[in-house]
């Protein structure tokens, strides 16, 4: 298994063995963690490099509108090498629903064929469901700031409340 592919892996997988305080036992506490850890599949378009992608995000919700957003993308271009991009992102909830979510953070890049390089995001989206439900599609936009270039990306998907 090649190196980046372990990476993503493993970024993928860490927040599965993050524990979590059932509701039944849920009571006042200090935690930094104020509600249920979600994890979900995304999908995308890199519209500049002309590059699908697949990936996952885990969401944190550390207060009652911001969430941590670690997540990982593999990226397929119409020509050349598979590529990878870990990202460190934290989202705000804005309005009465939270329904509308704007963002950023950093960035770890690693183009087919090139080297890792570091960079930030910037992203805003949309969840279509009410703030409990358990399933939760969205549809989000991004900017992955690397060196002189921004592409533009477009993913779908959802996240499921552990």
């Amino acid at each position: 298994m090649p190196a980046w592919a372990r990476v993503v892996a493993v970024a993928l997988l860490l927040p599965l063995f993050v524990p979590v305080t059932a509701s039944a036992q849920y009571r006042r506490s200090t935690s930094l963690i104020h509600g249920p850890i979600a994890v979900g599949p995304r999908v995308g378009r890199d519209f500049e490099n002309h590059a699908w992608s697949l990936g996952g995000q885990v969401s944190v919700p550390v207060g009652r509108r911001l969430e941590l957003r670690p997540s990982g993308d593999l990226f397929f271009p119409k020509h050349g090498d598979t590529g990878w991009q870990l990202n460190g992102d934290a989202a705000i909830h804005i309005g009465q629903g939270g329904g509308l979510y704007a963002g950023g953070g950093i960035a770890f890049s690693h183009p087919g064929g090139g080297e890792t390089k570091t960079g930030y995001n910037l992203f805003f989206g949309l969840s279509t469901s009410p703030p409990l439900q358990r399933l939760k599609p969205f549809l989000e936009f991004r900017w992955t700031f690397v060196n002189d270039t921004s592409p533009f990306r477009l993913a779908l998907g959802f996240t499921y409340s552990l």
